[in-house]
């Protein structure tokens, strides 16, 4: 099903209406059904909260209600693929011992609560959740957990061969460029400074570099840029790419662990950093190995669980419906 703009405003930006008695009515009906369970339009506007939020602060227009479109579609077909898997779990006489849930319960209660029930109960008052219907989802959240494990976890098998031709398909994605890793101390030049007490605390500053690691303390102290709180840490560069000539000439000249003098101009003073330097070139196999195999793996799993869903639509009922924006 896709959500245009026109009936998306409908069902979320005009989800409330005002009655004349100043009350609001929630616009609610089903979104869905399997089998007998019902996915509601309010399950489905809980769900893409935080990700509306998100897009209206950086998007608008034609560009906004298209990304709400897609959003609003992930976020049905997640409900139809829960909603399934219970199903299933029914189907197949699946329980969940309370003991579990207890267990669980207890969990959150100390790692999240530290172990004050009170808090708890505040927290989900919050969300609108008793306790009782806060169990429940719990126990749907354990019985899909349960039922992924069973049914796709043990039939995920990535071989060497998938990870080598993995690698091969995409050399262009461990391309590494040469570079440096750099800090800069960037001591500001305004209208009002003092440049005899400037060189007095630039002089004193570069004094206090006994070691590599004092040059983070001392940017994170007396940096006067954005970079200033992260140590003056400006990553790895490609000094060749950088804006200013002066300050890639004096990166270019330093050996990892060495310091540049000050380089002054009318706007700012700089002390340059080197912290480490490498070469570019294609990283190895053995290099990437154990992070590809997790990407393969991932990829893996993700179609054997597509496969799985697929074939849990065709043995159960699914139905959508549209919003009758007439109504």
């Amino acid at each position: 099903m896709r959500m245009h703009g026109f009936l998306f405003l409908v069902l979320f930006g005009l989800a409330s209406i005002r009655a004349e008695a100043n009350e609001y009515i929630r616009v609610d009906g089903v979104a869905a059904m399997v089998n007998e369970r019902v996915i509601t339009f309010g399950e489905l506007r809980s769900a893409l909260e935080p990700v509306e939020r998100q897009l209206r602060q950086q998007l608008s227009g034609a560009e906004l209600m298209n990304r709400l479109d897609e959003a609003y579609e992930r976020v049905l077909q997640n409900a139809i693929e829960r909603a399934l898997m219970l199903e299933e779990f029914a189907k197949l006489g699946g329980e969940i011992p309370r003991q579990i849930i207890d267990e669980q319960v207890q969990v959150v209660l100390v790692e999240d609560f530290d172990g004050d029930r009170g808090m708890l109960l505040r927290a989900l008052a919050q969300e609108g959740l008793s306790m009782e219907e806060w169990r429940r989802q719990l126990t749907e959240q354990v019985k899909i957990m349960s039922l992924r494990s069973e049914k796709v976890l043990p039939n995920v098998v990535v071989s060497p061969r998938q990870i080598r031709d993995a690698y091969e398909e995409r050399y262009d994605e461990f391309y590494v460029e040469p570079g440096t890793h750099i800090r800069i101390i960037t001591l500001n030049v305004i209208e009002e400074t003092d440049l005899d007490e400037l060189r007095r605390r630039a002089a004193w500053i570069a004094s206090e570099i006994q070691q590599p690691e004092d040059f983070a303390v001392l940017a994170q102290q007396y940096s006067e840029d954005r970079f200033g709180p992260n140590g003056g840490d400006r990553g790895w560069i490609n000094p060749q790419r950088m804006l200013r000539a002066d300050l890639a000439n004096a990166a270019d000249e330093l050996d990892p662990g060495e310091v540049s003098d000050w380089i002054e101009t009318d706007t700012a003073w700089y002390l340059v950093f080197v912290e480490d330097r490498r070469e570019g070139g294609l990283r190895s196999f053995e290099e990437v190995r154990d992070e590809l195999a997790l990407t393969v793996r991932r990829a893996e799993e993700e179609r054997i669980y597509q496969a799985w869903i697929d074939r849990l639509r065709a043995r159960h009922h699914v139905e959508v419906f549209h919003l009758d924006v007439a109504q």
